[in-house]
């Protein structure tokens, strides 16, 4: 685990995406990710998965989304507007430029994703993917933010 260089949100997730960006193995990374989220107990007995679209830097996505339609599972999307669906979806793979052991996360800033996850049933499961680089001992935490049950990362 890496300290965070910086306390500041900002300057935390600036320092956060050069790091992710610049990992010379990151397709590796990814296959061995979602290897390990498809064999979670709560991913096998998902109906509906939420899953994001990834951008560079990101655990690739693709592999996964094809696995859970191939394997029956509803597959929403944040960018198809899923609020509404909150009370339906089993498992949300939530993003983060950084996260904790604990699962406290570091996301874009926008806080999307913690006005979503207070919106889940209690017993849907919320699984944090990243890069074994984007794991630090601590974060700076807000009472507005969400950890995530599970961090997974390669």
């Amino acid at each position: 685990m890496t300290p965070p260089t910086s306390t500041n949100k900002a300057e935390l997730r600036a320092d956060m995406r050069a790091l992710r960006k610049a990992l010379p193995d990151s397709a590796e990374r990814s296959e061995r990710v979602w290897q390990q989220v498809e064999m979670l107990p709560a991913v096998r007995a998902a109906n509906c998965v939420m899953v994001f679209t990834s951008v560079l830097g990101e655990p690739d996505t693709a592999p996964f989304i094809s696995w859970c339609t191939a394997n029956g599972k509803s597959v929403l999307l944040p960018e198809d507007d899923p609020l509404p669906h909150a009370t339906t979806v089993d498992v949300v793979i939530v993003p983060g430029l950084a996260f904790t052991i604990e699962g406290d996360r570091l996301g874009q800033g926008g806080g999307w994703y913690d006005r979503f996850l207070s919106g889940l049933r209690p017993e849907a499961v919320t699984i944090g993917v990243a890069f074994a680089p984007q794991i630090v001992d601590a974060l700076p935490v807000e009472p507005h933010d969400i950890r995530v049950d599970h961090v997974i990362t390669a």
